[in-house]
């Protein structure tokens, strides 16, 4: 099973970081593929929700359900066009720093002739790409934080 893994420190609090990691309707704003997140149903283990995404001018489509979750881990499962696990840990890293570490197993493509799988392969195992995401996602949640600090300070 192929699989991506990466590793970035964030400058917030782990909770902040599973926090922005819960709001699954942002993933198209810091991932690299554009589409949509629908019917999101629930919180923590057993949420679900349906997800829309292209690559290339490709269509994909599935479903991601939590699996596990705690104060510092999540585990979550896709299933539909692209079969993956992703299994993201968050350590301390000092009061206001996080670790955040992302190991996601895929499943080759079924459904696509063997050359389009080679293209959402190449694009979802490329580790400059996954290192893109995981940038974006860190400055994402460190503008909140940003945001945050602001707010308070301009309430004192």
């Amino acid at each position: 099973m192929p699989y991506v893994e990466q590793s970035i420190l964030i400058n917030a609090p782990v909770a902040v970081v599973m926090e922005a990691l819960n709001e699954v309707e942002s993933i198209p704003t810091w991932a690299t593929v554009s589409g949509t997140i629908e019917n999101l149903q629930g919180k923590g283990p057993g949420m679900t929700y349906e997800w829309h995404y292209s690559i290339n001018n490709v269509r994909f489509n599935g479903q991601s359900e939590v699996l596990e979750q705690t104060d510092s881990r999540l585990i979550t499962k896709t299933t539909g066009d692209v079969d993956s696990i992703w299994t993201i840990n968050l350590s301390p890293a000092g009061k206001k720093s996080t670790v955040l570490s992302v190991l996601v197993e895929y499943s080759p493509p079924n459904i696509y002739v063997e050359i389009l799988a080679d293209i959402v392969l190449h694009q979802i195992q490329d580790p400059k790409v996954a290192r893109e995401n995981i940038t974006r996602f860190k400055q994402m949640v460190e503008e909140r934080i940003k945001l945050r600090e602001e707010e308070v300070l301009s309430n004192q």
